[in-house]
This record gives structure tokens, C-alpha cells and sequence, in this order.
């Protein structure tokens, strides 16, 4: 955990000295990861805000004088640090108290420098136009729905792991198919016999319940404050778009549609549209109850 104490001179009538504790956890974060940060002020505010590029959200109060964010790096982020500005609402009114504070990332994203070579059907790897345009389409409607950002929370526990099973392929692992270079993998596969349960791994509600040509049949669940989850290559799926689903509740079952090798989940997580390790977000949420 890394701790930064920054001391603000504040004028409301009288001039003042406050410290303002800012602490993130993990101290350094990967490409591809998520930190909890903390804001501890002596000051009574009514709210706090943060934002992250374009992004503003709420902070959550987990005691009295301590507000949460929970932050996503981007596997794509080049930068070696990341500014998260934070906004504190006095109780008794006036301006916010304005602090920034940079993430420090570490040079590689989980994965990095470990390849996967895959053999599939040749008809699922070099696609026909109809194809290309079908998945084109799959592409814009996930890109449309991932896009989602729900300043309310639905979750109250830290993430759990859909299905329990051996990782075959983890986050950012580099993949070869068909001796063809593709896109570093985006989630964590999972392996699991037809038909195991799926369990959703937190409170949300589904934004997408739908069949895909190259994930298959795949659920996405927002489950709020700019957290999505995916569920892909499924072989049934028991919720519907709309429904509300709580932690642990059944989405559907383990299977190999869409373009796999055999029955497995692939489990994703998004936060405010950066993509992230799901492994990082269990961890960072494990302690996390409010």
C-alpha cells in the first residue's frame, strides 16, 4: 500500500492547516490491473467525486472520513503514470477541494511475453466478408453495451470467480492461431466440463444476452460504478437482458461455442471501459464490503 499525506492551507472564515491521506492498494499497478484508492480527510465533506480521463464518478463512504475508488488501467495505456483527480464537497458548502494524485504503472501487463498456439478450423480464422461483417457487428453491439457507465453501485461484497477450474489462459497471454499472430487475450479462460454452472460474480444487472460468432453465447452484467463482467462461450444461458442478478446467482452454463477448442469460460471485467485482469479485480475487492 502506498501512502501520499498532502497538506492544504483552506480558508472557509479562518485560515487552516489540513492533511488530506490519499493511499492505493496495491502501491504499483500493472497495465491491465485495478487499485482501491482511499481518501482520508479531517475535513467534513458531504461527497467526493473522482475522475479518471473523461470519467467522473462517485466515491463511496466506508467510514466516517473515508471515501473508496475503485480504478482500472487499461491494458492499452502507454503512459507511465495516470492522473486521478479527486474532488472534495465541504459539508459546509463553497468549492470543492481539488487534489490529483498519479498511479504509478509498471512496465508490462500481466501475461506479457507468454504466447498460446491454438489450431481451430481454418473457416474460423480466416473469415469469409459475411463473416468479417458479422463479427464487425457482434463488435460494435459489446462496444456499445461495455460502454455503459452506471454511477450507482449494485454490489456491496468484493467479486467472485464464475466457475471454479484451471486457468488455461490467463490475461494478456499472446495468442498464435493457426500459426497467425491475433490480439493478446482480454480476459481469463477457465476449463470446466458442458453444462457446469456459471455463477455471476457479483450483483448487477444484464446488459447483453445474446450469441456471437466468435465468443459464442455471452452475457455481459453491469454491475455498476463503471464495473462490467463478460461470460463468454457459453452452452446455455438462464438470464435474460434487463434482469437484475445477485452475487452468485446461476447466469447460465460452461461450454464451447463460438470460436474454441473445447468447453471452458471465458471471464472478462471492464472498469469505466478500461480492460482489466477479472483476476486483479477479485483480488482488489476481496476485503472490500460496504
Amino acid at each position: 500500500m502506498l501512502v501520499l499525506t498532502l497538506i492544504l492551507v483552506l480558508t472557509q472564515g479562518h485560515a487552516m492547516a489540513a492533511s488530506i491521506k490519499v493511499t492505493w492498494d496495491p502501491a504499483q499497478v500493472r497495465r491491465g490491473g485495478a487499485v482501491m484508492m482511499k481518501i482520508q480527510s479531517p475535513i467534513k465533506i458531504m461527497a467526493a467525486e473522482a475522475a479518471t480521463g473523461q470519467d467522473q464518478f462517485p466515491l463511496i463512504k466506508v467510514e466516517d472520513g473515508i471515501y473508496a475508488a475503485l480504478v482500472g488501467v487499461d491494458v492499452k495505456l502507454k503512459e507511465p503514470s495516470m492522473p486521478v483527480d479527486f474532488a472534495l464537497f465541504p459539508a459546509k458548502g463553497g468549492p470543492p477541494y481539488r487534489i490529483r494524485a498519479d498511479l504509478k504503472i509498471r512496465d508490462s501487463a500481466a501475461g506479457t511475453g507468454k504466447t498460446q498456439k491454438l489450431s481451430l478450423p481454418s473457416g474460423m480464422v480466416d473469415l469469409s466478408q459475411k463473416r468479417i461483417d458479422q463479427v464487425r457487428e457482434d463488435n460494435r453491439t459489446l462496444g456499445d453495451i461495455l460502454a455503459t457507465r452506471s454511477r450507482e453501485r449494485y454490489w456491496g461484497e468484493g467479486f467472485l470467480l464464475p466457475v471454479q477450474g484451471r486457468i488455461t489462459t490467463r490475461f494478456g497471454t499472446g495468442r498464435v492461431l493457426n500459426g497467425k499472430p491475433r490480439s493478446s487475450h482480454s480476459g481469463v479462460d477457465i476449463a470446466g466440463k458442458r453444462g457446469v454452472p456459471v455463477k455471476g460474480a457479483n450483483s448487477g444487472k444484464v446488459l447483453l444476452a445474446d450469441d456471437f460468432y466468435l465468443s459464442g453465447k455471452t452475457i455481459v452484467v453491469d454491475h455498476g460504478w463503471g464495473v462490467s463482467t463478460v461470460y463468454a462461450h457459453l452452452d446455455r444461458i438462464d438470464v435474460r437482458e434487463g434482469q437484475e442478478v445477485n452475487r452468485g446467482q446461476v447466469l447460465g452454463t460452461v461450454g464451447s461455442t463460438g470460436r474454441s477448442t473445447g468447453p471452458h469460460l471465458h471471464f472478462g471485467a471492464f472498469i469505466r471501459g478500461a480492460k482489466i485482469d477479472p483476476l486483479k479485480l477479485i483480488e482488489v475487492t476481496r476485503d472490500f464490503k460496504k
